[in-house]
């Protein structure tokens, strides 16, 4: 039981790392839109990007 828990322990604490990494890209990402999208405000060209994402707390 304890061989079992110490792999259930490591395997949360990889999915974690993994979790923390795509949410630092999502937000890298989401940073970048926010970024072209103001770039084409001032540059005046029309171009469909996607509507701003509703910030929603997790926690």
């Amino acid at each position: 039981m304890k061989e079992k828990l110490a792999v259930v322990t490591n395997d949360l604490a990889n999915e974690r790392a993994v979790t923390a990494i795509l949410r630092r890209i999502v937000a890298e990402l989401d940073l970048e839109l926010q970024q072209a999208r103001e770039d084409l405000e001032q540059s005046g060209h029309v171009t469909r990007l996607p509507a701003p994402r509703q910030q929603t707390s997790r926690r």
